[in-house]
């Protein structure tokens, strides 16, 4: 399967918003505490489209197969972190990408898109002269560690999200040097 992934268009943000909600069903058949309430959804999508930092892979006919936010803004929660980053960059001054708020269509899973996701935004990361790219996942999400240990991430320690809600704030942050 031919797989392009792009910025997403306005078009894209209903389907992009069922990959999310997709993405919510997996986490919870899987028992992980993470994503169980309004977030995210596709207001977070149409922020970071804003931002220029939604994407989404589609297949040959178009149709929206994942979504992904990719961000040169610097994360303030990285700034903290127990354990230590593999290069030194601070949310004010990021020469990091951050990967977050991926998830993919249950009707596309387990066919290497989000691995194609992943790469592409390694691609943007390094033409756009980061020196790294950073994610963060709860540490029950097997399936992300999976996939960033294959594609050659650093487990760096964890980060606490910031948010009073959080049902389990506590999240592994990984980093890869491009």
């Amino acid at each position: 399967m031919n797989v392009v992934v792009r910025q997403t268009a306005a078009a894209d943000v209903e389907a992009a918003g069922g990959c999310l909600m997709d993405g919510k069903r997996a986490l919870a058949s899987l028992g992980i505490p993470q994503w169980l309430g309004d977030y995210p959804n596709h207001r977070d999508i149409e922020a970071d489209m804003a931002e220029g930092a939604s994407y989404v892979a589609v297949d040959e006919a178009g149709t929206v197969l994942a979504v992904m936010a990719l961000s040169f803004s610097g994360e303030e929660t990285y700034d903290r972190i127990d354990g230590t980053w593999l290069t030194e960059s601070t949310s004010t001054a990021p020469r990091y990408a951050v990967i977050h708020r991926c998830a993919i269509s249950a009707d596309a899973a387990r066919r290497g898109i989000m691995t194609a996701m992943f790469r592409e935004g390694e691609r943007i990361a390094r033409e756009r002269g980061a020196q790294s790219i950073r994610v963060d996942t709860h540490e029950r999400n097997t399936p992300v560690q999976g996939l960033v240990a294959k594609l050659g991430y650093t487990r760096c320690g964890t980060i606490t999200l910031p948010y009073p809600d959080e049902v389990d704030p506590s999240r592994i942050a990984f980093e890869k040097v491009l």
